[in-house]
């Protein structure tokens, strides 16, 4: 009995840690900042990721937003990579830090925040412990849905 118990303990200690991830390890951080009158539309980033899908015949990339990064509204998202090749992955990679160049340069100076795609990627672990530890005490780490949405 005692052993079937402690079975039972360790399977469901696991049970989080698959339901967090259904299969990415590596992800792109995007992050969204502001200035003084909120952040930037994602609707650019989140085209660019619909494109690639459609183009690509992929399945949904995984997708995770912190919210609650700051008063203004600031976010981070977070894509997950594995449904891509290496080679794919450069190139999707490429592809973000040109759409949030181009954003960071159509921006109005006075009023607009950045879009900064980050250079390293983020591990599985590393969105684990943002979930288990938030950064501020009212941001909050959850998976994106993005397929339907319509308004940004």
């Amino acid at each position: 009995m005692k052993r079937i118990f402690k079975v039972l303990i360790v399977a469901l200690g696991f049970v989080p840690i698959l339901t967090f991830s259904q299969t990415n390890e590596n992800y792109i951080g995007i992050d969204y900042s502001s200035i003084c009158c909120g952040t930037p539309s994602k609707k650019p980033i989140i085209d660019y990721i619909k494109k690639i899908e459609a183009n690509n015949k992929l399945k949904s990339f995984e997708m995770f937003v912190e919210d609650g990064l700051g008063k203004e509204g600031e976010y981070a998202f977070y894509i997950g990579t594995d449904n891509l090749n290496n080679k794919s992955v450069k190139s999707f990679f490429n592809g973000l830090k040109d759409i949030a160049t181009n954003q960071n340069k159509l921006r109005s100076e006075k009023s607009d925040g950045y879009v900064n795609v980050r250079e390293k990627f983020i591990t599985i672990l590393t969105l684990k412990n943002i979930k288990d530890k938030p950064r501020t005490k009212i941001s909050s780490l959850e998976i994106y849905e993005y397929k339907n949405e319509t308004t940004y």
